[in-house]
């Protein structure tokens, strides 16, 4: 195989710790936003179950029924949310943001997108060591910095699987259009 089919790590780019951290928020906005409504669903269910007189909740079949719509579009927005930040991620190397900021994730080693499954990884193994309150969130706080003075700009989460955050798109063949009008922020 040539290097022209398979770039060496040092011929891609890096993309910056902002580009990245930029992308991180459209893509959180996006996945908090899908969350808002079964949320609401749920608090609705409850507000409307709580019995003021017994300062105890007095829970219908309609709060129930409520309550269970909203955690079962709870669930099922995580499982989209895995689905499109971590798998697809994996398979395709972009999220919404990344796409909207041009930069991918690639396998360090061929330059390709690295598969589902370490899309999955790359997607829930810090948000679970995140959840382990004092010595997860400071683990987590540490992977998301780490990239500020790594020189290759890779995450933890990202030298452990042999991943990399880099400038460009996959070059799919199909035309996305015109380029996206320089953001006056970068």
């Amino acid at each position: 195989m040539t290097d022209a089919v398979h770039p060496t790590e040092s011929a891609l780019e890096a993309a910056t710790w902002w580009t990245r951290g930029k992308a991180a928020i459209i893509d959180a906005l996006i996945f908090f936003g899908a969350l808002i409504a079964p949320m609401v669903l749920t608090i609705i269910g409850f507000v409307v179950a709580w019995d003021e007189n017994r300062d105890e909740f007095d829970f219908t079949a309609a709060s129930v029924l409520v309550v269970i719509v909203g955690l079962g579009l709870a669930v099922a927005v995580v499982v989209w949310g895995g689905w499109l930040f971590g798998y697809r991620q994996g398979v395709t190397g972009t999220t919404p943001g990344k796409r909207r900021l041009r930069i991918r994730l690639v396998d360090a080693e061929t330059g390709e997108a690295p598969g589902g499954a370490k899309g999955v990884g790359r997607w829930l193994v810090p948000g679970l060591i995140g959840g382990v309150q004092g010595f997860g969130n400071v683990i987590q706080l540490i992977d998301i910095l780490w990239p500020l003075w790594d020189s290759k700009n890779q995450r933890l989460i990202d030298k452990v699987l042999k991943t990399r955050v880099v400038v460009g798109l996959p070059s799919d063949g199909t035309d996305d259009g015109p380029a996206p009008p320089v953001s006056p922020i970068s």
